[in-house]
């Protein structure tokens, strides 16, 4: 197994009291959301693979989740509350350009407070946390599916199928899964009781699951896309938080170890090929929030946000590069530069 120390470098700073996960990288890019200060400080910022900044946007509303989109695009969920009007959700898909980004602002239905998106431009889903609904939207208006899920978080589209992040209180700790046939509209749950805090969930393209990390069992759970049913759980201490996926490997930030952890999901029982230590790096990556990665290098990148709770804690957004390529070539089979395998 490779052990490593990587480097760890600030891509960008975030303001002292950033609270949101807005993060992505999609289409050869890193895609930041910074939502501190009034409106007009609120903002979708562009960085190359390098960490570079490329190109910046005003966006008249918070952007507290990013999702990819279309091929050169994503979508950023938020809010903004006017005296007159209140609170209203907007998404704004961004899409690259010669020489930057342009955004296109849309307004949510006055009765809905959405929170996050999931599927792509055209099978679009949000999901309404005060009724308990996913809304399936065509572009002009919302349509609410029939199952009730309560207080759905995270939702991933496979296929004829919706798998929801079901949060069962508003504290951490009570979560399950929940699928919704659109076909039928049924709902199943994954589990027949609640987890201990599942934090995100991840799908496996091109593998038969998806990823839960159960942060407070120690654990990372594999469910079968097919059948709903758990197909393997795999034991990270350290308090598993955020999941990523580079090439066959599954990656894991363990937050209380301080670990990014990587296990080939197409060996038998999962191995681990590499852990990488950030045990030494200091408070920046004590909260961390978001895990994206770069496919092309294997860079981690780590969203680090506010919280109140954690003793010197330094917002930032910070990339963790691969040493030597050891581990880029255990999980991907090639080395880096090298054209990708034929599918």
């Amino acid at each position: 197994m490779i052990r490593a120390v990587p480097q760890v470098r600030s891509v960008a700073p975030l303001h002292p009291h950033e609270v949101y996960r807005a993060q992505v990288f999609h289409a050869g890019h890193l895609w930041l959301g910074h939502s501190a200060g009034t409106v007009d400080d609120y903002r979708l910022a562009l960085h190359d693979g390098s960490g570079a900044l490329r190109a910046t946007a005003p966006v008249g509303h918070t952007l507290e989740f990013l999702h990819p989109f279309g091929p050169h695009s994503i979508l950023a969920v938020g809010k903004h509350h006017t005296g007159t009007r209140g609170w209203r959700t907007y998404h704004t898909v961004a899409t690259l350009r010669a020489g930057g980004i342009a955004v296109r602002t849309r307004r949510m239905p006055a009765r809905y407070q959405v929170e996050q998106f999931g599927g792509s431009p055209r099978a679009m889903f949000f999901n309404e946390t005060g009724l308990g609904r996913i809304l399936h939207w065509n572009g002009f208006w919302a349509r609410a599916l029939p199952a009730t899920v309560h207080f759905p978080g995270r939702i991933l589209h496979c296929g004829r199928h919706l798998f929801v992040l079901e949060r069962n209180h508003f504290r951490p700790g009570e979560e399950t899964i929940a699928r919704i046939d659109l076909a039928g509209g049924g709902i199943e749950r994954t589990f027949a009781r609640t987890r201990r805090r599942l934090t995100t969930l991840l799908d496996l393209h091109g593998l038969p699951w998806i990823a839960a990390p159960e942060s407070w069992a120690d654990r990372v759970l594999l469910v079968d896309k097919a059948t709903n049913r758990l197909a393997a759980e795999i034991p990270v201490e350290g308090a598993p938080v955020e999941v990523g996926r580079l090439g066959d490997c599954l990656v894991v930030a363990a937050q209380e170890t301080r670990r990014l952890v990587f296990f080939h999901l197409l060996r038998p029982g999962f191995p681990c090929v590499a852990e990488w230590d950030l045990a030494d790096q200091g408070p920046g990556l004590a909260n961390i929030r978001a895990l994206h990665v770069d496919p092309a290098t294997g860079s981690v990148y780590l969203r680090s946000p506010y919280h109140v709770t954690v003793d010197g804690d330094t917002p930032a957004v910070s990339v963790v590069e691969d040493p030597d390529g050891a581990t880029y070539r255990a999980c991907t089979g090639r080395d880096r530069g090298a054209p990708a395998r034929a599918a």
